[in-house]
């Protein structure tokens, strides 16, 4: 610790000698607003000089270095009158200019600012983005709030370069120009948001935060980061995502919404609500707001999947799924603030939200390779918790030109299965499961009994098309066919704790010249577990079945049918199947107690599941110093480095195969530390007011995710050769050199036009390779994530987002919104070959795309704004992408192409009232997964429509 101390001090101290003999200069504050609210990103300027400064996210300003004497302020923002303020000035002392308002340009802007909805909040990001140091785009909350948007990761996709990851047809994921979910972090209020991901999919273990569980209702401003500065978290290859939460309001503000639904999929309702009370007392210098949120959606999937034999592309089984749940988010935030004087503000958030899930599915999978069929029911809960507390203050100190920020916080989120309402099943909460099987015999095999596609089949042999692949069972089979196999209950745990401390210092010396430095320590700690219990029953074997009929059962399909949108074809085959009531009795404490059951429980004590279970902590301490300096009126620079010290200590198990007959289990501990220097540089040149060309070259990273760095290892003395399965925690991190080249160009009437090109150079990219270690005279087969040699992210962005009030009358207030990403890549990544003769395995090299990342990325909008009606059509195309990088080339998996369409429209009904309605995926969009070639699919799924009717109230 003393030599982290000693770094940021030595920081701190290059920085206070930067500061000389103070001339006799004074500081001017205030605060910019509209009629509206408080306007941030105003550009403020003292005219006849370069000293200018921008409002914060609160509208507030600080001028500093202003020399004594009479001067002209001008405030200048986009959509606005430029206004010019005259002010006399005395040496060392404080002017406070009070709330300066501004008028819309209506020469510009004509009736649509003053009476539409969409505008004013474009107005703010547009110009938070033109003024920022950092390239980066901007949502404001009201720009969230008129979009068919419920969540976090669906509000973020309208921004350029970003696409999302869908659960069951909701945004889960942010993917920054096509990098993998882990490349990318999510901040909540600056500070990297836990995660619970940690058992079941394809983010296992990684420190990717699930962001349908964090309501768009609680966000203030959401900054995405395309180029860092120094002074944010330098764990942001892609991108960093910065949901900031709302503190208080700049008046009394009581806002309520209200809105009721349809889910078209579930045929079930959709109930939205929201409430936020905020008000500024004792003279303003207090400030609160509280808010609350409900939202409960229900939700169905219909899916089909199928496994295929990684040899030679027969299918193992096909899945026929159709879901049924029902999510709940309940969320509440509050922010407190007080400000005693222009010099000094406290602040004080909270938050805290939870996530349900209650999913059930019917599943019939047919066993090509195995001639059996099962059914399975199974039924859960979810949650997850998400909470915090921050404390911060900003302080001037007297002589003007300095500026401390500091903020301390805790965030916690969790993860594990809930109670079913009215359950009866014995033990710890669980997702529970209830397989029933029967042998069948099916037709249409090849002579080696053998199932194919039509795009792999054998010559002689007729093939399945791609989209309608059967079972072709040679003989029906009916529910009471169906006996009781086996029974699951699923446990899932996953906790993570953040403790942060953070403090910068700011220093102006001159009107040209801003200095930055900062220190932040984090210490994370958690845990992770998926236990289980498998219970097998033996019935079949002993002459006493069970058989599904036994129970109560429900039709299926129900609500709508199954795959209706290719026309139903499994109808012939589908089964009715157990009662959700009756797999609950399966799984209590009189059920279980039949002798013919035999229970394995799989935890940290068994070796088939122990690797699932480790704990751990990281600690980050960071420091950081940058400048920013006016070379001309038009000419900046940015430049500075940020330096990270991670510690690493993980726990988990050693497991060993002795022999068939012995395996030990022990507690294994492993720790690392590394260092990050990144160093960073942007020069902004503004040739005229209303453009921007920016150039930057950053240094970013991306941490291993938590799974790679789990120590536990599972050692097998009975394969030849010997086997050993790891992490390892001394994984470097991947690094990033970025370069990124941006051009924007901002319409008077409030709109831009922007082009940029960028490049990342990438080291240490993390992979799962196998090797050949000989450890005391045994040859083992070693599989371990490892750091390959390099790779590289390039592409090109445009972005457009014009009204069309050139066109006369009606046409006017129509307008467009396009952007485009074009992006390519390159990784290395490794190819396994096993000699027909020996069984050694080799390994090469072979180049392919990172996972995730899409070659085009498209998302456009029409809307509409004049007078009282907003209206908005939304279109987000994500192109095909490496998914999961599995076996040889030609297995890997790939996520298909998708387009979504989306509506929403409101009217102002009054000043204080708007209705309003939303749309999503108006063309039942299906999301698709494919192997190898788009003609074999391993997943299809599909949503319907969903749509959302309400009323917004600001009573005051």
């Amino acid at each position: 610790m003393s030599k982290h101390l000693k770094f940021l001090g030595t920081m701190l101290l290059i920085l206070m000698a930067s500061s000389k003999v103070l001339s006799q200069t004074s500081r001017i504050s205030g605060k910019v607003a509209d009629e509206f609210g408080p306007l941030p990103g105003v550009n403020i300027l003292v005219k006849g000089t370069s000293n200018g400064t921008t409002t914060d996210f609160e509208g507030t300003f600080s001028l500093v270095n202003v020399e004594g004497g009479e001067h002209t302020i001008v405030f200048s923002y986009l959509g606005y009158e430029t206004k010019e303020v005259a002010i006399t000035t005395t040496a060392n002392e404080r002017s406070d200019m009070g709330t300066i308002m501004l008028m819309p340009s209506t020469e510009e802007l004509g009736e649509v600012v003053l009476k539409g909805g969409y505008m004013p909040s474009q107005q703010k990001a547009l110009n938070i983005k033109k003024n920022s140091a950092a390239i980066m785009e901007v949502l404001a909350n009201d720009v969230i709030g008129k979009l068919p948007d419920r969540n976090a990761a669906e509000a973020v996709q309208r921004m350029t370069g970003v696409s999302i990851e869908r659960d069951h047809g909701e945004g889960r994921y942010v993917i920054v120009r096509g990098t993998p979910i882990a490349w990318n972090s999510t901040l909540l209020n600056g500070d990297r948001m836990p995660s619970t991901e940690g058992t079941s999919d394809n983010t296992s273990g990684t420190r990717a935060a699930p962001l349908d569980i964090f309501p768009s209702e609680m966000i203030e401003f959401v900054q995405l980061s395309k180029a860092i500065t120094p002074d944010m978290e330098g764990d942001a290859i892609g991108g960093s995502v910065n949901f900031i939460t709302k503190t208080a309001p700049s008046k009394r503000t009581l806002n309520v919404n209200l809105g009721y639904g349809y889910n078209d999929q579930a045929q079930k309702p959709i109930q939205n609500g929201s409430i936020l009370y905020g008000d500024r007392v004792a003279d303003g210098k207090i400030g609160f707001m509280l808010s609350g949120t409900y939202w409960n959606r229900n939700w169905g999937t219909d899916n089909y999947e199928v496994v295929y034999n990684s040899d030679n592309f027969a299918l193992s089984n096909l899945q026929l799924r159709d879901y049924l749940g029902e999510r709940t988010t309940y969320g509440f935030n509050a922010g407190f603030e007080y400000t005693p004087n222009v010099n000094t503000k406290i602040y004080l958030r909270g938050l805290k939200t939870k996530f349900k899930d209650r999913e059930s599915a019917v599943e019939h999978v047919f066993n090509f390779d195995e001639s059996t069929m099962d059914l399975r029911v199974r039924e859960g809960i979810i949650g997850i918790d998400l909470y915090g507390t921050e404390i911060g203050g900003n302080h001037h100190l007297r002589n003007e030109k300095w500026k401390i920020d500091w903020r301390l916080s805790t965030y916690g989120a969790e993860m594990g299965n809930e109670k079913l309402p009215g359950s009866s099943a014995v033990g710890s909460p669980a997702y529970y499961m209830a397989t029933f099987s029967t042998p069948v015999s099916y037709s249409n095999l090849n002579g080696d009994g053998f199932k194919f596609l039509n795009i792999d089949s054998p010559s002689g042999y007729n093939g399945d098309p791609y989209d309608n692949i059967q079972p072709y069972l040679s003989s029906p089979v009916t529910a009471d066919q169906m006996t009781l196999a086996n029974q699951i209950a699923f446990k899932s745990h996953s906790k993570e704790m953040d403790y942060t401390a953070q403090a910068d210092v700011t220093f102006k010396p001159t009107d040209k010249l801003t200095l930055k430095a900062g220190g932040k320590f984090k210490r994370m700690n958690f845990e992770r577990g998926a236990p289980y219990n498998y219970y097998l029953y033996l019935g079949d074997a002993y002459g006493a079945p069970i058989a599904m009929t036994n129970f109560d059962t429900r039709p299926f399909p129900e609500r709508g049918g199954y795959l209706t949108e290719i026309g139903s074809p499994y109808d012939n085959v589908l089964l009715p199947s157990l009662s959700l009531n009756q797999l609950d009795d399966l799984f209590t404490a009189e059920q279980l107690e039949n002798p013919l059951y035999y229970n394995i429980e799989f935890d940290e004590n068994n070796p088939s599941s122990a690797g699932s279970f480790y704990s751990g902590h990281e600690q980050v301490v960071a420091g950081y110093l940058m400048g920013d300096y006016k070379l001309t009126d038009k000419l900046s620079l940015i430049g500075g480095f940020r330096y990270e010290h991670t510690n690493l200590e993980y726990d988990g198990y050693m497991v060993t195969a002795v022999s068939e007959d012995e395996t030990t289990i022990n507690k294994i501990s492993n720790d690392n530390d590394f260092g990050s220097f990144l160093p960073m540089v942007h020069l902004k040149y503004s040739p005229k007011d209303n453009i921007n060309l920016r150039l930057a070259y950053t240094r970013t990273m991306a941490r291993a995710n938590f799974s790679e760095l789990n120590p536990t290892e599972t050692i097998s003395l009975l394969s030849t050769p010997a086997t050993i399965s790891r992490g390892n925690i001394n994984l470097k991190p991947t690094y990033s050199n970025n370069v990124d080249l941006m051009g924007e160009y901002y319409f008077k009437n409030v709109g831009l036009l922007s082009a940029g090109a960028f490049y990342k150079s990438l080291e240490n990219v993390i992979y799962t390779g196998r090797s050949y270690q000989n450890i005391d005279g045994t040859l083992y087969q070693v599989t371990q994530p490892q750091n390959s040699e390099s790779g590289w992210l390039a592409g090109l962005e445009f972005g457009l987002s014009k009204r069309l009030d050139f066109l006369p009358g009606f046409l006017s207030g129509f307008g467009v919104e396009a952007n485009y990403t074009f992006a390519d890549s390159e990784m290395n990544v490794p190819e396994y070959h096993t000699d027909a003769t020996t069984g050694e395995i080799t390994e090469t090299t072979t180049t392919e795309k990172i996972p995730n990342q899409s070659k085009h990325i498209f998302n456009s909008a029409l809307f509409y704004e004049k007078g009282i009606f907003t209206v908005r059509v939304s279109g987000n195309y994500k192109g095909e992408s490496l998914a999961l990088v599995q076996g040889n080339p030609e297995n890997y998996r790939w996520y298909d192409k998708n387009f979504t369409v989306d509506f929403s429209g409101s009217v102002n009904i009054s000043p204080k009232l708007r209705m309003y309605v939303e749309l999503n995926n108006l063309t039942n969009e299906p999301l698709r997964y494919y192997q190898g070639n788009t003609n074999r699919p391993e997943q299809t799924e599909y949503y319907s429509i969903r749509g959302l009717f309400g009323i917004n109230y600001k009573l005051f």
